[in-house]
């Protein structure tokens, strides 16, 4: 292993993965809102603060994918996709984070995940026709989605910017 990948900072982050992943089993013990979870957040938080490009993508995804077999849900390379996108979002603030930047990242991260998700229709199984009409239907129905990746995005986005921006104070080698 390499020395970036066992350094404090890489183990912090990992363990704020790990534990924004575990959100996702909530539904199975409580109700929930639909789309208000930490996955958006987490792939932002990644791309912005893992130093690593290949492991700001790949711990998202693995959370993903681990919570999927647990949860039940199947793989949708549709919604990886939208996943792999909000990394990107996390990118375009990793050097400029900013409250603003940050509120901006989750805005714009989920309204990339609702662009690509919703869209999947034109090249899968779809519930609405495939042309303009169905176009607009389907991202139509996805608004409330959207609005609530939104506010988890924000939510769970302070939750994981802030707790790391405190540890970075009290603990400086994590600012490495």
């Amino acid at each position: 292993m390499t020395k970036q990948l066992i350094s404090p900072r890489f183990i912090v982050l990992t363990l704020i993965v790990i534990a924004a992943a575990l959100t996702r089993a909530l539904p199975l013990l409580i109700p929930h809102i639909w789309n208000f979870t930490a996955v958006g957040a987490l792939a932002i938080f990644s791309g912005a603060q893992f130093n690593n490009r290949g492991l700001a993508f790949a711990m998202p995804l693995a959370a993903m994918a681990l919570s999927d077999l647990f949860i039940g849900n199947g793989f949708s390379l549709i919604v990886y996709s939208g996943f792999i996108a909000m990394v990107a979002c996390g990118f375009l603030i990793r050097n400029k984070k900013s409250v603003t930047n940050i509120v901006l990242g989750s805005i714009s991260g989920a309204l990339v995940f609702y662009l690509i998700t919703n869209f999947s229709f034109f090249y899968s199984v779809s519930l609405y026709p495939r042309n303009l009409t169905g176009i607009i239907t389907s991202y139509t129905m996805a608004l409330p989605f959207l609005n609530n990746m939104v506010v988890g995005n924000l939510v769970y986005g302070t939750v994981l910017f802030g707790s790391f921006y405190v540890l970075q104070k009290r603990y400086p080698a994590l600012a490495v």
